[in-house]
């Protein structure tokens, strides 16, 4: 499960590597040493392949009631078979940049939840080369317009990824069971 990541390269460094541009409002929030989930991160999608957008992570799908929560990952054995997969699995893939993630560990080397005692570990390459994570992407959109007073204690988000209906992009990382060597 991949739960946090970086992107520490710069908007040049990322452009040069995915030939792809790099819009202001990413460019600006360089680097990102502690890329979470609910955060509107930098991604490239199959739809736009030569621009970066940011999106939500932690899929919604668009059938979903609400905006709130999301999957920030699917795994790679089962993805093609979960409803809340589905429309995005069949046309909706993005690549979502990184130059490492982490894994919690435990002083046992337990992988496993229920363990309180963890340390994160940034896993990645010698020399920091950027990467890309696969993913799936879709765009939920409200039932209804909301009039009045809007989202009083909504508390401190980052809407980057909401357009004016109040639509929201958002993603899914795509991961396997880890190896030997993580």
């Amino acid at each position: 499960m991949c739960g946090r990541y970086t992107l520490s390269a710069s908007a040049s460094e990322l452009s040069d590597r995915f030939d792809a541009t790099v819009p202001p409002t990413i460019a600006d929030a360089l680097p990102r040493y502690n890329c979470a989930p609910g955060q509107t991160l930098p991604v490239i999608t199959n739809t736009n392949p030569n621009q970066f957008q940011e999106l939500k992570w932690g899929l919604i799908p668009s059938w979903a009631d609400d905006d709130t929560g999301g999957q920030i990952n699917a795994r790679a054995e089962t993805v093609a078979d979960k409803p809340t997969f589905a429309t995005a699995y069949e046309s909706q893939r993005c690549l979502v940049p990184a130059d490492g993630f982490y894994e919690w560990v435990s002083d046992d080397g337990d992988l496993k939840k229920g363990n309180d005692s963890k340390q994160p570990y940034r896993v990645a390459f010698t020399d920091d080369r950027i990467f890309a994570m696969a993913g799936l992407w879709e765009r939920w959109e409200p039932t209804h317009t909301q009039t009045g007073l809007g989202d009083f204690g909504a508390g401190e988000t980052d809407n980057t990824a909401t357009d004016a209906t109040g639509a929201v992009e958002s993603f899914t990382i795509i991961t396997t069971e880890p190896n030997e060597v993580v």
